[in-house]
């Protein structure tokens, strides 16, 4: 198997830092995975790699039959996307706002051409859900899913709850890393509505056209608002969820008082969970790190070895 990474931000370097890692004891298992070229627009010093900072070169290259997308956006990160698939290389991405987007177009593109797009890292980082939607509960008519999507709000609703201010929230939040110089799409539900959407798609086999999500973040929530809740037992949590009456896809995003019954209402600091119900296996409930380096790069390490195993 030969690869060609594109984008070398917190993830890719991770990647290339677990893959060497597990080299020898995972080649030994299924095979040799060798990474011909890395692209990123820095000139990072990478002995031992073809470096470029031209992503052409990777897409070009006829030896190479997988890509792994991870720059994120979808202004490069589309045409790559595209280019990719319609080269016949498989995919691998952890974009979520790429495929809630132009999920649509670029999954017909892998079926058309005959190649693999996985994303396992697009949804929970390193917690495994596509894959067991995909696979193991695949059998069920899913009823809802409902999931803390974002650890980011998760985390502020959890300050806010010990006494924080909304504004002291989110500078604690950025102070420890969690939350980005520019919180707007985590704070106003944007990446909750994208990882959402991707649920509902395997779910239901509907890509919602995004503008029709009603979104909410938690920037209108107040002290006052938690604290209230707090009085009556109740916990605020930002959820992305999702039904199908049998003839309309719904899904919205907006903060949710949460009883103290509910799965979700433990699920705290910038911990993810997404809650399945299906028709058959009840209630599921999958939780664990949303987001960094080593937990994403190992879900995209996944996608790798799927591919190489034919899935």
């Amino acid at each position: 198997m030969k690869l060609g990474i594109i984008g070398l931000g917190t993830v890719g370097i991770n990647v290339l830092k677990i893959l060497s890692g597990e080299k020898d004891r995972k080649n030994k298992e299924i095979g040799d995975i060798e990474i011909l070229k890395i692209c990123d627009l820095q000139n990072i010093d990478l002995s031992g790699y073809d470096f470029t900072d031209d992503y052409r070169e990777v897409l070009n290259d006829p030896r190479i039959d997988t890509v792994v997308e991870l720059i994120g956006g979808v202004g490069a990160a589309y045409e790559i996307s595209k280019s990719t698939l319609n080269s016949k290389k498989n995919l691998v991405t952890a974009n979520k706002h790429l495929l809630a987007v132009h999920g649509k177009e670029l999954f017909s593109l892998a079926e058309k051409n005959q190649v693999k797009l996985q994303y396992e890292a697009s949804v929970g980082g390193g917690i495994p859900v596509i894959s067991p939607i995909k696979e193991n509960l695949f059998v069920n008519n899913f009823k809802n899913i409902r999931g803390i999507l974002n650890g980011t709000c998760n985390y502020m609703l959890m300050k806010m709850e010990e006494g924080l201010t909304y504004s002291e929230a989110l500078e604690d939040a950025k102070l420890k890393g969690y939350a980005e110089a520019d919180p707007t799409f985590d704070i106003k539900g944007i990446d909750t509505a994208h990882k959402i959407s991707i649920l509902a798609h395997l779910a239901w086999g509907e890509l919602k056209e995004f503008s029709e999500i009603s979104i909410v973040g938690i920037d209108k929530l107040t002290k006052d608002d938690v604290e209230a809740a707090k009085s009556q037992g109740l916990r605020y949590k930002l959820l992305g969820e999702a039904n199908f009456d049998g003839k309309e896809l719904n899904i919205r995003v907006a903060p949710v008082a949460v009883k103290k019954d509910e799965l979700l209402y433990n699920v705290n600091g910038v911990y993810n969970a997404v809650e399945l119900d299906g028709n058959y296996t009840g209630k599921t409930i999958f939780y664990g790190e949303g987001a960094g380096g080593d937990a994403t790069a190992a879900a995209v390490i996944s996608d790798i070895y799927k591919i190489k195993l034919g899935g």
